[in-house]
């Protein structure tokens, strides 16, 4: 993601002097599955045998969905860096913070959903894993507190996810 840009749609929603250092787009862990799972259930049930199974494979899909976000969930919550339902997320690292903030229909940033001083970051790291047998890179942050958190990165955006751990461990 180009930074200049990013920081010039985001300015409205900092700290006055604020100055973002590495931006990236992620997912927060448990949130694509969800998705994903909530919307196959019903669609391998319709396939399968039709609308009688349709609601079959809902139920099922949105329930090993619902097991996935809550986890995540639960992680972001116990880390401080609660971002609800949110799936496409922009992580963004500043000279004060950390900051997550939801995107728009357009990518632009629109509202911040959590932020946390730097200085609660012990490590960061970033490393890959597997969504539905697909490698993707992952950032994970572990806190003083000992809670981790972690944001999936597409290849795509690899750099810049790579950028963001460079900040925050540099």
């Amino acid at each position: 993601m180009k930074l200049d840009k990013f920081r010039s749609q985001a300015a409205a929603l900092l700290a006055a002097g604020e100055t973002v250092i590495a931006v990236a787009k992620v997912t927060p862990r448990g949130a694509a599955e969800e998705a994903i799972l909530r919307g196959a259930g019903g669609a391998g049930g319709l396939a399968a045998g039709g609308a009688a199974l349709a609601g079959v494979g809902a139920v099922i899909g949105a329930k090993s969905g619902e097991v996935q976000g809550d986890a995540g969930r639960t992680e972001r919550d116990n880390a401080g860096l609660d971002v609800g339902r949110a799936m496409q997320v922009l992580f963004a690292v500043t000279d004060q913070r950390i900051v997550l903030l939801k995107r728009s229909g357009l990518g632009k940033p629109k509202q911040i959903l959590a932020s946390m001083g730097r200085d609660q970051v012990v490590t960061a790291t970033f490393g890959s894993t597997k969504l539905f047998g697909q490698t993707m890179g992952e950032i994970v942050l572990t806190l003083g507190s000992g809670a981790e958190a972690g944001f999936g990165v597409a290849k795509i955006d690899r750099k810049d996810g790579e950028s963001v751990v460079a900040a925050l461990s540099g």
